[in-house]
């Protein structure tokens, strides 16, 4: 089951974030960024789950999976899948294909026509899993630095389908 974050929800999200990074990103970051404070990522998350632009998807009734959608503020009909992590025990079973799908359906009943989102480079197993689900690399990268890292990002788009108040 999918339901929609509460903010009671931020500590399980905030843990499952930590670990899904180090998990995911192991070897294309260094050792030291993965050095979160839990109670900053936690506050990270109750701000978020608090912006009424944003919506959080979390599986349930056991919390292992969750995505994160909003508004890109690149163009009003460009939606953003801003988050989708699952934990590493529940990696290919199709939680994260289900939560994928719900947030997009989720995207275009806001009117939003397109999405992007964005990749850290080299993380194939991500592009690999967008790819096949229809997303394209755009060919656009950006540079960043977070948390005194520098990373790439590749960003990727795909079409959504109608609302489905006007599916048939």
């Amino acid at each position: 089951m999918i339901r929609t974050a509460t903010e009671a929800d931020a500590p399980a999200i905030a843990r499952l974030h930590l670990a899904s990074y180090r998990a995911a990103y192991r070897g294309l970051l260094p050792d030291d960024f993965f050095a979160y404070d839990p109670a900053e990522r936690e506050h990270r998350w109750r701000e978020s789950l608090r912006d009424p632009t944003r919506t959080t998807f979390v599986t349930a009734p056991e919390l292992v999976a969750f995505a994160e959608i909003g508004p890109s503020g690149v163009a009003p009909d460009l939606g953003e899948l801003l988050a989708l992590h699952v934990a590493e025990s529940h990696w290919r079973q199709g939680i994260g294909g289900a939560l994928h799908s719900h947030a997009l359906t989720a995207l275009s009943d806001r009117g939003f026509r397109s999405a992007t989102l964005w990749v850290l480079d080299g993380n194939q197993r991500a592009c690999a899993f967008y790819e096949a689900a229809g997303w394209v690399f755009s060919g656009e990268t950006r540079h960043r630095n977070v948390r005194g890292t520098a990373v790439d990002e590749l960003r990727y788009h795909r079409e959504l389908g109608p609302p489905r108040s006007l599916r048939v």
